[in-house]
């Protein structure tokens, strides 16, 4: 699999400093939620933010694979 960008529901807000820390590329606000946009990663890096994430006490809910590397020349 090569590099996917993911996105990360966490519980609550997440503020901009660590946004920034942990290396989110966009995020969306839902009630309660924060929505965290990965920059196109493996899954390697995508194990490091979800450490970071545990790190920083944050509650995940739920991870989704939003699509492939638009950059990635093997993407469909």
């Amino acid at each position: 699999m090569g590099r996917q960008v993911y996105e990360l529901r966490v519980r609550g807000p997440v503020p901009a400093d660590l946004l920034e820390e942990i290396g989110a590329e966009d995020l969306g606000e839902e009630p309660a939620l924060t929505v965290l946009r990965t920059a196109a990663t493996d899954q390697s890096g995508l194990h490091g933010v979800l450490q970071r994430l545990r790190s920083l006490g944050l509650d995940l809910l739920e991870v989704r694979v939003a699509g492939p590397d638009p950059l990635d020349p093997g993407a469909p």
